[in-house]
């Protein structure tokens, strides 16, 4: 069981300097984390801009099982600061698990694994999303998710630049791709052929990294962004990529890019057949079995109930 100080003080660091839009949820966090409870899991990280100081990735994540009548009580107070507090949210959702019902909260500049809200069977969430008030730019937000079924709560807080910001940033990259160990810019298009003003002879390339081609061979441009250590070509073409990259070192720190690259492709996994997406689900299953990070391990799992969908 853990201290009410140790809690507090961990707390603590999630606390924006100026008066919080969300100070009920806040305080009504932090009363809840100071009464008995029982831990079973938490998840920290705090990330700072080496060179300003400046706060760019926070995830602080509780799970832990509440023993007693006033906690429970106290979970009731936290629905009511979510009431109190979201004339301030630009973004707030409740609702209920009902087979994969249920959001990834992004953190830092959405390339980290995100925290799943809403995944314990039956449980109800509500969470609301608020720009970070010491942030001129305006594209940085807190974002507050309570999760509780019966005596399992989880609480989390993510600090994450806002999904809008994310798109239009993505939009305005550079695309590059790796040919033969070299990078080259790409058209501002949404595909390519290799007939395509590319900067070499295409009668000499003979593959994209690993990936055979011939000059006709087309590449969607929609997902590339500014990665240079995987060849794109179709969708089980980047998952198979992804999938050997992670196996390099599973447990190394890249294991966590790959594994957040995999979900992400998961989320657009449409145009993938059931007997596509039950070979994608079974390869996942043994990704899973190679790491002991949790969180990589939920990550896997919310990659599965993705290709369900």
């Amino acid at each position: 069981m853990k201290s009410k100080s140790i809690i507090f003080t961990a707390m603590l660091t999630a606390l924006p300097s100026a008066l919080m839009a969300q100070q009920n949820i806040q305080k009504a966090f932090d009363a809840l984390l100071n009464e008995r409870i029982v831990e079973t899991k938490t998840q920290h990280s705090l990330v700072r801009d080496p060179e300003t100081g400046k706060k760019t990735s926070q995830m602080d994540v509780y799970d832990f099982s509440v023993t007693n009548s006033v906690s429970l009580n106290k979970i009731k107070n936290i629905q009511k600061a979510f009431e109190k507090d979201k004339e301030a949210a630009y973004q707030i959702r409740s609702g209920s698990n009902v087979g994969s019902n249920y959001v990834a909260l992004a953190v830092g500049d959405g390339g980290e694994p995100p925290v799943a809200i809403g995944k314990i069977n039956g449980s109800d969430f509500i969470y609301a999303c608020f720009l970070d008030k010491d942030d001129p730019e305006k594209k940085y937000r807190y974002a507050y998710a309570l999760e509780w079924k019966d005596s399992r709560v989880r609480l989390a807080i993510t600090y994450a630049t806002t999904q809008q910001y994310r798109e239009s940033k993505n939009n305005r990259r550079p695309k590059k791709i790796i040919i033969k160990g070299k990078k080259f810019n790409v058209p501002d298009t949404s595909s390519i052929t290799f007939s395509d003003n590319f900067p070499f002879d295409v009668d000499s390339i003979l593959h994209v990294d690993s990936i055979p081609l011939n000059p006709a061979t087309q590449i969607d441009l929609g997902n590339i962004g500014n990665i240079f250590d995987v060849a794109f070509g179709d969708w089980l073409t980047n998952f198979n990529n992804y999938k050997n990259l992670f196996l390099k070192n599973p447990e190394g720190t890249p294991a966590n890019v790959y594994a957040s690259r995999i979900y992400n492709l998961c989320k657009k996994a449409d145009n993938l057949d059931d007997a596509e997406k039950a070979l994608v689900s079974k390869e996942i299953l043994k990704l899973k079995t190679k790491t002991n990070d949790e969180f990589i391990q939920n990550l896997f799992d919310m990659s599965i109930e993705r290709l369900k969908k």
